[in-house]
């Protein structure tokens, strides 16, 4: 695949600092502002929240979805740092980008409402999510859920409740946090529809610009 002809502006990018990184080492993320030139501009990356510098001859491993098409991935080279209002990097691709399969995706730290349906027992809980990210969520509950049991889950991503996800998952891990005298479960989605998945990572990037418009990050 060309990556230039892919990689418009607006599209959703997490970085690996290193071209041989494995992609589970991933928490980098940054965002497509320009393509020209055989070049693609992207603003400065974030790493947990905080700036995250790339270096003039770095070579870094970039992840990106397209929706209709599935998950790729491309090696490229960091040309420069550009210091304006706006810190971005110029870095052209080499080579072109192959697709891949993965279940890793950045979590963002956040606390939103959710309703668990069990799907062998007519049983709702509630909680509150820990962390959220495209391939699953982790949520704070006041009982616990065993590993394995397929659930229903309808996560309440603004306060005000216009919008709501629902997906199905499967509980895969689940511990009591001995600080908050809660229970953390860990749940993946199974037969998330893709439109869903980018309205979750769409949610979570749009959080991000938000909190580095605040002085947040």
């Amino acid at each position: 695949m060309d990556v230039l002809s892919e990689l418009k502006v607006g599209v959703k990018l997490e970085i690996l600092p290193r071209e041989n990184s494995e992609d589970n080492d991933y928490t980098i993320v940054s965002q497509v502002i320009d393509v020209k030139e055989g070049s693609v501009f992207i603003i400065n990356p974030i790493k947990q929240g905080a700036s995250y510098p790339l270096y003039p001859g770095q070579r870094i491993r970039i992840i990106f979805n397209r929706e209709d098409k599935g998950i790729f991935r491309f090696v490229a080279e960091v040309k420069k740092k550009i210091n304006k209002n706006l810190t971005t990097y110029e870095i052209t691709p080499i080579g072109e980008a192959e697709k891949i399969q993965r279940r890793y995706y950045y979590r963002l730290d956040i606390v939103r409402k959710v309703l668990i349906e069990l799907r062998d027992e007519p049983i709702q809980i509630e909680g509150v999510t820990k962390d959220i990210s495209g391939g699953g969520v982790k949520v704070y509950t006041k009982e616990p859920l065993p590993i394995g049991c397929r659930i229903d889950c309808k996560i309440f991503l603004h306060d005000d409740s216009k919008e709501i996800i629902d997906v199905a998952g499967e509980v895969i891990r689940c511990f009591k946090d001995p600080q908050k005298n809660e229970f953390v479960v860990g749940i993946s989605y199974r037969g998330i529809q893709e439109p869903v998945r980018s309205k979750i990572i769409s949610f979570i990037f749009e959080r991000q610009r938000l909190l580095r418009k605040k002085g947040l990050i």
